[in-house]
């Protein structure tokens, strides 16, 4: 292959992904901020981009004209100057305000307001994939992108790229919102359940998950712990157990408040706002497994809590954490989707 055929073909590589980029962000954007204009609770700003500064309809009309100018590059590259001009443009400015979130994530990194489990924020790469549609948009369409079978072939890919970073998305917030500590003074802590054996010992997780809320409220962060489970296929009530463990590790009692129809995470949701409503607290932190925690967070988030995540800290690698990060993909989109649709 000549040197011109390869500089071709990364040409077209470099199209067909900023393409396909456009076309996921595009089709994500478009959903939160139409979701944003109904007044519905905004769950954009937690995974992407944060246009907190604007005023909510101003972010959602912003949103809206920058999702349907990259869903409409990435469907159809070529077009009149002016719409390639203004997709540069949107895109561009998207990528500076998130270089302001990056700088934002290393100010209350500093300040000791987090504590990330990786040292760069994922507004970062958004911030670098937006410049680079913002480079593509500017620069001429390929050759042969507009004519004979190559147009399905090269639509073919960029649905693909797409699809693939619809996958890879969720992934992405596991690992950088996830893993990222956010531990501050609060009233109150809820720990969500997982397996009690049939012995009543605590599986690996869910002795984790309390080991790590006694943590919080030892260090004086938290003055109520809500520990919500349901009865496992052991017949042991999950959230009695917890509470047994936390006792033990010098918890009292009376600090203690049980859910024990936490079933799920929609039930633990639901369950436990109604104890936070009636114990009258409004700072609420939550702890879970890292994998777990940006769809608790969407859960929270759609019911009208803005709550603070914390990840269990491991005491044992988990064997079963690959399959579980798996698990979450079709979770975390079948969550984000009931968020738009307010359902």
């Amino acid at each position: 292959m000549t040197r011109a055929a390869k500089d071709d073909r990364r040409r077209l590589a470099s199209h067909v992904f900023a393409r396909g980029l456009a076309l996921f962000l595009g089709v994500f954007s478009l959903a939160n901020a139409s979701a944003q204009l109904r007044g519905l609770p905004n769950t954009g700003d937690i995974w992407w981009i944060d246009l907190g500064v604007l005023p909510a309809w101003l972010a959602g009309v912003f949103g809206l004209l920058a999702a349907a100018l990259l869903l409409a590059w990435g469907i159809t590259p070529a077009g009149s100057r002016q719409r390639l001009r203004a997709t540069a443009v949107y895109a561009f400015v998207l990528a500076f305000v998130a270089l302001v979130n990056a700088l934002g994530f290393y100010r209350a990194w500093l300040s000791a307001s987090i504590a990330p489990g990786l040292g760069v924020p994922a507004s970062l790469i958004y911030a670098g994939g937006l410049a680079w549609i913002g480079r593509e948009a500017l620069r001429p369409v390929p050759a042969g992108d507009q004519a004979g079978p190559r147009v399905s072939r090269r639509t073919r890919a960029t649905f693909a790229v797409a699809l693939a970073l619809a996958m890879l998305f969720p992934v992405l917030q596991i690992a950088f919102f996830g893993t990222t500590d956010y531990r501050r003074p609060a009233d109150a802590a809820v720990v969500l359940g997982a397996k009690v054996h049939a012995n009543g010992v605590l599986s690996t997780s869910l002795s984790d998950r309390v080991n790590t809320a006694v943590d919080l409220y030892d260090s004086g962060l938290v003055r109520t712990l809500i520990m919500s489970g349901g009865v496992g296929e052991s017949g042991l009530d999950e959230a009695a157990a917890m509470r047994d463990r936390a006792v033990a590790l010098g918890v009292p009692e009376t600090a203690i408040r049980l859910d024990s129809e936490g079933v799920n995470t929609d039930a633990t949701v639901a369950n436990t706002t109604a104890i936070l409503r009636e114990t009258g607290a409004r700072r609420v932190l939550v702890v879970s497994q890292f994998y777990h925690l940006p769809r608790i967070k969407l859960a929270y988030r759609a019911a009208g809590w803005d709550v603070q995540t914390v990840p269990a800290v491991e005491s044992l690698p988990i064997p079963q954490t690959p399959p579980y990060v798996l698990r979450e993909i079709p979770a975390f989109w079948t969550y984000w989707v009931r968020s738009v649709l307010g359902a």
